[in-house]
């Protein structure tokens, strides 16, 4: 079911000011051979929707794709205990790489992945190289970005960051299920959030 997730987000990244370029990019890739990996967090994505008040008319269809689609997706986490992240906090974040140089749908052009962040999370001040679009699929967060006032994001919303711009992300109040749309240089670098206490 991966194949209705990609065309859901391809379809809502072309109805998307400043998605087009992503949305015009995703077909005909080639699929990898990828092993799945689930988290505990997958358990929360597959209630996101369940009360109806997270979501929008807009993103409804990718957001009920998602869960469809769990069973053949690898989430990894970029950051473990040994990165100073404590338990808690790892079992309610997680990521999958839907389209990427090692993605499920191979782009070396581009990369969307999707992230899951429990209410109440803070995603640490970070910069990286590429440029970043996130697309609020459910829930609603305040996105802090270097040079702007905060702003809070709900579903269909969307946040940019140029490249190397530092940006950090208050689940408040949370949940956020977010595509996030990267293209340039190091898509695959891990962000260096610091050391968590």
């Amino acid at each position: 079911m991966p194949a209705k997730l990609l065309q859901e987000l391809k379809q809502l990244a072309a109805r998307t000011e400043g998605l087009s370029w992503f949305a015009a990019r995703m077909r005909d890739l080639q699929v990898l051979e990828i092993a799945p990996l689930r988290l505990p967090v997958c358990d929360r994505i597959e209630k996101v929707d369940d009360t109806g008040r997270q979501v929008s008319r807009d993103t409804a269809p990718a957001v009920e794709a998602l869960p469809l689609a769990l069973p053949r997706l690898r989430w990894p986490q970029s950051y473990t205990g040994a990165d100073g992240f404590p338990r808690k906090w790892l079992d309610n974040y997680g990521w999958v790489n839907l389209v990427s140089p090692e993605g499920l749908y191979q782009s070396s052009e581009m990369r969307l992945s999707i992230g899951y962040w429990g209410a109440g999370q803070l995603y640490s001040e970070h910069p990286h190289a590429p440029e970043e679009t996130y697309l609020i699929l459910a829930g609603r967060a305040r996105f802090r970005s270097e040079g702007r006032l905060p702003r809070d994001a709900g579903p269909g919303g969307t946040i940019h960051h140029a490249p190397h711009q530092k940006h950090a992300i208050d689940m408040i109040p949370g949940p956020l299920l977010a595509a996030a749309f990267w293209r340039g240089d190091e898509l695959l670098k891990k962000s260096d959030l610091g050391a968590r206490k």
